[in-house]
């Protein structure tokens, strides 16, 4: 934080100073400032999606999901996901997305919020009754692809 500090009060000491023997181009109009030095470093948990509580993971897309199935290798290893996940549906901290093989038969797997570690896990994959033994039974009619 120190050094970041350091930078930027020497960018704009240049700034101020000048680096060149050009005339300023002073047209009346203040410089806008750049995105580095206008926001400040992001210290917090990253920000959710407009919707979404701090404490839950719906809702989520494809890119987030698609980290968790590589993280769990069983069903990374029994599932092929082709082209990448589509057809997201979440609800109650619990999200389903078909998969988009090229050489076989679409898959939905399964994934759960983690609300304690604030991060998804995919649970199960496969082309039938992959909601079956884990859903509640009030969550999986929220679940299109249960």
């Amino acid at each position: 934080m120190k050094r970041l500090l350091v930078c930027v009060a020497a960018t704009a000491a240049l700034a101020l100073t000048g680096c060149s023997d050009d005339a300023p181009n002073n047209d009346g109009a203040a410089a806008a400032p750049t995105t580095q030095e206008s926001l400040p470093p992001q210290t917090g948990p990253a920000p959710t999606k407009p919707g979404a509580s701090p404490q839950a993971g719906c809702p989520v897309d494809a890119a987030t999901l698609e980290k968790a199935f590589v993280a769990n290798l069983e069903v990374s290893n029994a599932v092929d996901i082709g082209k990448g996940l589509t057809d997201i549906s979440c609800a109650d901290n619990w999200a389903t997305a078909m998969t988009q093989p090229e050489a076989v038969d679409k898959a939905t797997v399964l994934f759960q919020y983690d609300t304690a570690k604030k991060q998804w896990l995919a649970l199960a994959g496969g082309t039938d009754g992959v909601c079956r033994s884990q859903v509640p039974a009030d969550v999986v009619k929220k679940l299109k692809n249960c």
